[in-house]
This record gives structure tokens, sequence and C-alpha cells, in this order.
């Protein structure tokens, strides 16, 4: 099955800007990891056909939804090939899904084990 979120990422991994469109909610608020944010469909789409390299896709680990329908959760490892390095980052998302069933709400979250405390010892 591939619900609003794995279709989500299915066009986000594909570059797909038109088809992503279609999965956003015009209202669609963006809280990235460092809690910046981005407020609608338009600006949220400009900001990640600015920041996409070429080189990118998701490899989708687990999503799970909300018994109503309104939330869903995600794991994903993102593969961003970037000229000078790659990275592969582990991230997880939480979704507010409208009435439609459109996303309205993205947070993401990635570990950041470089900035772990306990491992400076």
């Amino acid at each position: 099955m591939s619900g609003t979120v794995e279709r989500f990422f299915e066009h986000l991994s594909a570059r797909d800007w038109v088809s992503l469109r279609g999965e956003l909610a015009p209202e669609v608020e963006r809280i990235g990891p460092f809690g910046d944010r981005v407020a609608g469909r338009d600006r949220y789409l400009a900001m990640l056909e600015a920041a996409v390299p070429a080189d990118y896709r998701n490899d989708v680990h687990l999503v799970t939804y909300a018994a109503d329908g309104r939330a869903a959760f995600a794991r994903v490892t993102e593969h961003l090939g970037y000229p000078t390095q790659t990275l592969d980052l582990e991230e997880a998302y939480a979704f507010g899904l409208d009435a439609q069933g459109l996303v309205s709400r993205v947070e993401v979250f990635w570990q950041t084990p470089q900035h772990d405390p306990a491992s400076s010892s």
C-alpha cells in the first residue's frame, strides 16, 4: 500500500516537484532539524528544489500512521550526493495530515552522533 507519506518520499527522491505538490496542503509548514520554518506549499517546494542535489534518494525503513489518519511517522536514511561530499543522514519525520490526507506539517529530525558529548571522553 502506498499512502501519502510513501508517495511524499517517492516524489521527493525522484525530485518530481509537480507530483510532490499534489501531496502537500497549500498551507503546509516544514520545521527543520534546527528549528527553521518554511510555511506555504510554494515556498516549501522552492526550498526543496534549491536544496536537494541531483544525486539524491531516500531509503524509507518504516512508516506508521495514527489510527485516525491525521498523523504519520517515518524513519528514513537520506542520501545526498554533493560534488565535494556525500551525506547519509539517519532521520525521523513527523507528519501532520489534513482531512483530505494531504501533508499539512513536516517535522524533520536527524541524528548527529559526531556531536554526542559522551563520545568525546
